[in-house]
């Protein structure tokens, strides 16, 4: 058993699902995309209420295989079941030795969200981070321009590809590049302010945030879904002990679908 911060004891674990269930069986296929069915699976691994973090990343990308299923990194206090008949469960302790000025390379796959007022509601509500950012931009152009921004984002985007500003192909373009760069900043600046808060300083230059993508949940309803972006770069420990604390219990919203585990490395 490993203890990190006072005697928790964590696990890392890669899981995969079993060669027939992955490939040929329809369990596999409906899996697919899942975040929550995957997930109440994953539990199945742990006895109890066990709380974990887990990603999930594509078998030949990470492993020197062909394959293209799923893989599963989980971290977790209990270490998983390894008799499952579905998942193949490889699990080891947890032992990073990190310390204070330690440089890292990471990966996160994060659900990036703000908290923001709203007229007639006495609680903040969650947004996520690149909507929040887009219309706020288009808000901004419009009001500069004197155009109305009591609209809907379509709304807000048509009246600016009606201005002689934004006129046109070469118009629209300069319009979608200032808003790529605006939402791209938000994305990122949302983990760095995060950092500084959780021991640990990000090199802006050298932060990737890919792969936005909006992950529905039909087995809660129609409408339910999150987002997720993926992070990767470089990173300075400031706080070891509360580094250690953020990986143990992960960063951001939607962590029982795949979100806050993130995986790091000593940079060379």
């Amino acid at each position: 058993m490993t203890k990190l911060l006072g005697g928790l004891v964590v696990y890392l674990s890669r899981i995969q699902l079993n060669d027939a269930i992955g490939q040929n069986s329809q369990l596999g296929l409906l899996l697919k995309d899942r975040s929550y069915g995957i997930h109440r699976l994953l539990h199945d691994l742990f006895s109890g209420n066990e709380r974990f973090l887990f990603r999930e990343e594509i078998a030949n990308e990470q492993m020197q295989t062909s394959r293209s299923t799923p893989l599963y990194y989980t971290l977790s206090k209990e270490e998983p079941k390894l008799d499952s008949v579905i998942f193949n469960v490889d699990t080891k302790p947890f032992t990073p030795k990190i310390d204070s000025g330690s440089k890292l390379l990471f990966r996160l796959r994060a659900n990036p969200t703000i908290s923001r007022l709203i007229d007639g509601k006495k609680k903040s509500v969650r947004h996520d981070v690149i909507m929040n950012a887009q219309r706020e931009f288009l808000i901004s152009e419009c009001h500069t321009r004197g155009i109305q921004t009591d609209l809907t984002k379509g709304e807000l985007l048509k009246a600016l590809h009606r201005h002689k500003d934004y006129k046109g192909n070469d118009g629209a373009n300069r319009l979608q590049d200032a808003m790529t760069a605006v939402i791209d900043e938000a994305t990122k600046q949302w983990l760095i302010k995060r950092g500084q808060n959780y021991g640990f300083d990000i090199e802006p230059r050298q932060l990737q945030a890919t792969g936005y993508r909006w992950n529905a949940l039909p087995e809660k309803n129609r409408k339910a879904g999150f987002s997720s972006v993926d992070y990767e770069g470089v990173l300075t420990v400031t706080d070891s002990s509360l580094f250690l604390e953020t990986i143990a219990q992960g960063l951001g919203p939607a962590k029982a679908f795949g979100c806050g585990l993130m995986l790091i490395k000593r940079a060379n």
